[in-house]
C-alpha cells in the first residue's frame, strides 16, 4: 500500500504516513516521524488533530501549505495532503519537507523587500529635493519684478542726478553707485535666467536682426572698456557670415557679453579678440562659430568643468567682482539655444571660449530702412507714447497705425529695463508693452511699474500686446491691472479704437 504513493511522491517527499478511519499510524516511511506506527497521529503534533475528522470523508484530497511544526526542539516548515480512501483502505498523509526552500524563499523576499524600501526612500527624497529646487526657483522667477523694482529705481534716480550740476567728489560717488548697482542688477539677472531655464520657464524670441551690426555694437563698448585697463581687443568676422539672421538677439547678445566681460576681467594685461567664423551655410541656415580668446591668467586643466557651475570662480584673489554667475549662464544659455561650448586654457598664458550656434538665415538680407526712435511732435500738448517692441515687423505696424493719431510723439525701445529707464527720463501718456519683452516680459514689466511710487508711473495707462491672444491670457493680463489688450493679427480699426478711447480717458 505504502508503495502506491512512494512512486508518485518519490521526487518531492520521503515523508508518507498511512492512517486508518481512528487516526491511527499503521504504515510509515518518515525521517522526521520515526517509530510512530501504532500511536495516535494527533500524538505527532496538535495540527494533526484537525486530521481527525476529515478521516471519516472518502475519496477526497486536502492541501495544507506552509505548516510551521516544533519536532524535536527543531523548527520546520512543511507542506502537506491528505487523501482520504474507501473505508476499507487507510487514508495516506504526504509530507514535503521545505523547511530550506521557504527560508530561501524568505531571505530572497526580505532583501527584495529592503531594496524596494530603500528605493522608494531615495524617490521620496528625490521627490523632496526636486520640490524644494521648485520651491526656490518658482519663488525667484515669480519675484523677479519685486528684487529688480529697488535696483532699477536706483538706476532711476542716479541718470537724474547725472543730469544735475554735481561737485566732482559727488560725481564720483554717483558713479560708483551706479556701476556697483550695475554689478547688482547683472547677478539679479543671471539668477533669474538661471531659475527661468530650470523651472522650463525660459523662453526664445527669435527676431530679424542684423548681426554684424550687433557684434559691432558689442566691441565698440568693449573696446572703451578694454582701453580703460590698458588692454587690446581685436575683432575678426568671417565675410561668409549672414548679415541678417532669425535668433534671439538678447540671449545671443548676452552670451558674447559674458565671455568678453570675464576675458577682461581675468586678463591683466595683452589683448582680447573677438571672432566669428562660419564653418556650414546653405540658403536657409548657417552654423557659426564665435570665439573669444585671451591672454589672461589661465585656467588650470581640472578646473575647466567647475568654472561652468554657479558662484565658482578660478582666481578669488585676482578681483572680486562678481559672482562667479557668468559662465554659469552663458552654459545653460548656450545649451537652451541647442548650441555648444567649449573651452582651452593654460596657466599664464591665456584661455579660449569657443561657442557653436546654428541659425537661421533672413530671407530678406537688404538693408533695413531706418525706423526712427521718436516721431516728429508739431504741438505743445502732444501725447507721447512709449512703445516697448523687440519684432521689427511690429514696430512699422503700430508706428503706421499711431501716425493715424493726432500730434503723438512714440519712443520705442526693445527690452522691458529700456522701459524703467525710460521712464524715470521722461513723462509719458501711454505705454504699449509686448507680452514677451527680452530681460523683464511685459507681465513682469507691468507689476514693476503697478507698484512703483515713483512720480505716477503706477497710473500710467498699459497696453499689452499679444502674439497668440487668446480669452485666459487676456483675463489673466487684466487682473494684472492691464488697461488693454491687443492680440496678433493687428486689426487697424480696433486698435485705433482702443489707443483713442485710453488717451481721450486719460486726458479727461
Amino acid at each position: 500500500m505504502l508503495q502506491t504513493y512512494t512512486i508518485p511522491y518519490k521526487e518531492t517527499t520521503n515523508q508518507i504516513l498511512l492512517i486508518s478511519n481512528k487516526g491511527i499510524i499503521v504504515d510509515a516511511q518518515s525521517i522526521l516521524f520515526k517509530n510512530y506506527i501504532g500511536k495516535a497521529i494527533q500524538s505527532l503534533h496538535p495540527f494533526f488533530e484537525t486530521l481527525i475528522n476529515l478521516l471519516t470523508l472518502k475519496n477526497k484530497t486536502y492541501n495544507f501549505e506552509c505548516i510551521n511544526l516544533e519536532i524535536d526542539n527543531k523548527h520546520y516548515t512543511l507542506d502537506a495532503v491528505l487523501h482520504t480512501n474507501n473505508s476499507k483502505e487507510p487514508s495516506a498523509l504526504v509530507i514535503q519537507d521545505l523547511t530550506k526552500q521557504y527560508i530561501t524563499y524568505q531571505k530572497a523576499a526580505q532583501k527584495r523587500n529592503v531594496a524596494e524600501i530603500k528605493a522608494q526612500l531615495l524617490d521620496y527624497n528625490n521627490v523632496i529635493l526636486q520640490e524644494k529646487e521648485a520651491f526656490k526657483n518658482s519663488f525667484i522667477a515669480n519675484f523677479s519684478h519685486e528684487i529688480k523694482m529697488p535696483v532699477n529705481t536706483i538706476n532711476g534716480f542716479v541718470s537724474l542726478l547725472e543730469n544735475t550740476n554735481l561737485e566732482q567728489s559727488q560725481r564720483y560717488n554717483l558713479n560708483v553707485i551706479k556701476n556697483t548697482n550695475d554689478k547688482l542688477k547683472t547677478m539679479i539677472n543671471d539668477i533669474i535666467d538661471i531659475s527661468k531655464i530650470e523651472t522650463g520657464r525660459f523662453s526664445i524670441l527669435p527676431i530679424r536682426y542684423n548681426l554684424l551690426e550687433e557684434l559691432d555694437t558689442i566691441t565698440t563698448i568693449y573696446s572703451q572698456k578694454c582701453k580703460e585697463k590698458g588692454l587690446i581687443l581685436n575683432y575678426n568676422i568671417d565675410p561668409e557670415c549672414p548679415k541678417y539672421i532669425i535668433a534671439d538677439k538678447y540671449r545671443l547678445a548676452q552670451i558674447v557679453n559674458n565671455l568678453i566681460g570675464n576675458a577682461i576681467k581675468f586678463t591683466p594685461t595683452g589683448s582680447i579678440e573677438l571672432s566669428a567664423k562660419c564653418v556650414t551655410k546653405n540658403n536657409n541656415f548657417a552654423t557659426l562659430i564665435f570665439c573669444v580668446k585671451d591672454t589672461g591668467i589661465g585656467i588650470n586643466k581640472k578646473q575647466i568643468d567647475a568654472i561652468f557651475n554657479g558662484f565658482h570662480q578660478v582666481n578669488n584673489n585676482l578681483t572680486n567682482n562678481g559672482a562667479g554667475l557668468g559662465l554659469a549662464i552663458t552654459k545653460k544659455l548656450v545649451h537652451a539655444l541647442d548650441g555648444k561650448i567649449d573651452l582651452k586654457s593654460e596657466i599664464n598664458k591665456g584661455s579660449e571660449f569657443t561657442v557653436t550656434l546654428d541659425f537661421k538665415i533672413a530671407p530678406n538680407q537688404k538693408e533695413d530702412k531706418v525706423i526712427t526712435k521718436t516721431s516728429i511732435t508739431t504741438a505743445k500738448n502732444d501725447i507721447k507714447i512709449l512703445l516697448a517692441e523687440p519684432l521689427r515687423g511690429n514696430q512699422e505696424k503700430l508706428l503706421k497705425i499711431i501716425s493715424k493719431l493726432k500730434n503723438c510723439d512714440v519712443v520705442i525701445v526693445e527690452n522691458g529695463d529700456q522701459v524703467i529707464e525710460e521712464l524715470y527720463k521722461s513723462t509719458f501718456n501711454l505705454l504699449i508693452l509686448n507680452l514677451k519683452l527680452p530681460t523683464m516680459d511685459g507681465i513682469d514689466t507691468t507689476r514693476y511699474i503697478r507698484h512703483s511710487d515713483y512720480k505716477n508711473i503706477n497710473k500710467i495707462p498699459i497696453v499689452i500686446i499679444s502674439e497668440k491672444p487668446s480669452k485666459e491670457e487676456e483675463n489673466y493680463c487684466k487682473e494684472r491691472r492691464v488697461n488693454s489688450y491687443i492680440g496678433k493679427p493687428f486689426d487697424k480699426a480696433e486698435v485705433l479704437r482702443k489707443l483713442k478711447y485710453i488717451i481721450q480717458k486719460k486726458q479727461a
